[in-house]
């Protein structure tokens, strides 16, 4: 699951890859947001989080079903998510309030910034040379973050203001470095909060 480059631990190929693309498989919980209107987006992510919590729960506390978890998606867990919730669940709890508290435009941008630019400045952050730190995270994670950012606000959405996109952009690529908090859970509350001041 990892090799060590020059002393440091580094997550192998092959498992941040199926990781971050499954990540990418979140882009289909956009669907429901453009094709029902709010209360029907409220019910589907309820449910879809209930659902996911649900299995996460049972991963936990039983035996059974964590052999057939860790079977089909065991290569894909982080260490800390071996005894804890996975960010699914925190993923799950995100969509829930997005869908509650913004509308359509915010909620797909949030999204798209979350299953995007993370997985690519995770790739880039990981693989790329020379790799500068900041508080345990690449600098070159944090540009790929924001480059791929930067590129979805200038074609997609042009409804939304372009520097509430890219503000929106800047803040949740410094907020993903300094949260404690599950990135799945705060990237796309932080993004759906300055796009709405904004």
């Amino acid at each position: 699951m990892a090799f060590r480059r020059s002393g440091v631990q580094v997550p192998s190929a092959p498992f941040l890859i199926y990781r971050k693309l499954f990540h990418l498989l979140t882009l289909f919980l956009i669907i429901p947001v453009l094709i029902l209107d709010k209360e029907g987006r409220i019910i589907f992510s309820i449910l879809f989080l209930l659902t996911v919590f649900l299995i996460d729960t049972l991963r936990l506390e039983s035996k059974s079903f964590r052999k057939i978890f860790m079977i089909l998606f065991g290569g894909m867990l982080k260490k800390h998510e071996y005894r804890e919730y996975t960010g699914s669940t925190y993923l799950a709890i995100s969509y829930v309030l997005i869908n509650l508290l913004f509308e359509k435009e915010i909620i797909i941008f949030s999204m798209l910034i979350l299953t995007i630019c993370d997985p690519i400045a995770a790739i880039i952050g990981t693989y790329t040379k020379p790799n500068i730190k900041i508080f345990k995270k690449s600098l070159n994670g944090l540009i790929g973050f924001y480059l791929a950012g930067i590129i979805i606000s200038l074609i997609f959405f042009p409804n939304l203001s372009l520097t509430a996109k890219i503000l929106a952009v800047l803040i949740s690529g410094i907020v993903e470095i300094f949260t404690p908090i599950d990135d799945n859970l705060a990237i796309p509350i932080t993004s759906s909060i300055i796009l709405k001041l904004s």
